[in-house]
């Protein structure tokens, strides 16, 4: 008995299209997989509008960052939007903003739930006021600003420029020490300096 090639074509037919559909199937659910994995690894994400976070120190430094809004990981990572930091020390208030554009991460050490360092890019603008008089003492710009809560420092990259006075200082980055109250400059170095003398003359 001779075999019908209609339905071996058919037969044949089904088996490929089964083939074709298991293998789309394990595709897309590996795939899946792997995506839920990337995620993961970044850690569970938590949106939150008008963040704030406060911190203090024994050694009367303290920070205040807020922002429009926040993306926070359980990893201990957090992206914020139009970010605004405002530093104080013993001796003065330092206020840094940037615009609409501007954007923020701050890096949590997550066993200990510290700040490690915050990092702001975009238009920065910084003012730096004494604390007492709260007269303004130095202005400061660039488009990408680091701080360091261990070292106590600000790294100021991206065309930065500081303005005391009547005196400029422009470098590739420059330091400023908050524990000390000094600017320390690198790499292609511009500077001109007046005596506080001649600045308020």
């Amino acid at each position: 008995m001779g075999k019908n090639p209609g339905k071996i074509f058919i037969l044949v037919t089904g088996i490929i299209t089964l083939i074709v559909f298991v293998s789309l199937f394990c595709f897309f659910f590996f795939r899946s997989f792997e995506m839920k994995g990337e995620r993961s690894a970044e850690g569970e994400l938590e949106q939150v509008t008008h963040f704030s976070l406060k911190q203090f120190a024994q050694d009367k430094t303290s920070f205040t960052i807020q922002g429009e809004t926040a993306e926070v990981f359980s990893t201990g990572g957090t992206s914020i939007s139009t970010p605004e930091l405002s530093l104080n020390t013993a001796t003065e208030n330092i206020e840094i903003k940037t615009g609409k554009e501007g954007k923020g991460e701050i890096n949590i050490i997550p066993d200990k739930k510290k700040v490690q360092t915050i990092v702001i890019t975009g238009n920065v603008r910084i003012i730096y006021k004494d604390i007492k008089t709260e007269a303004v003492t130095m202005e400061g710009r660039c488009s990408k600003l680091t701080y360091n809560d261990k070292e106590k420092v600000l790294i100021m990259e991206g065309s930065p420029v500081v303005i005391r006075g009547r005196s400029h200082f422009k470098s590739d980055i420059i330091y400023y020490r908050l524990d000390r109250n000094i600017l320390e400059l690198k790499g292609n170095v511009n500077a001109q300096i007046y005596s506080e003398k001649e600045t308020s003359d």
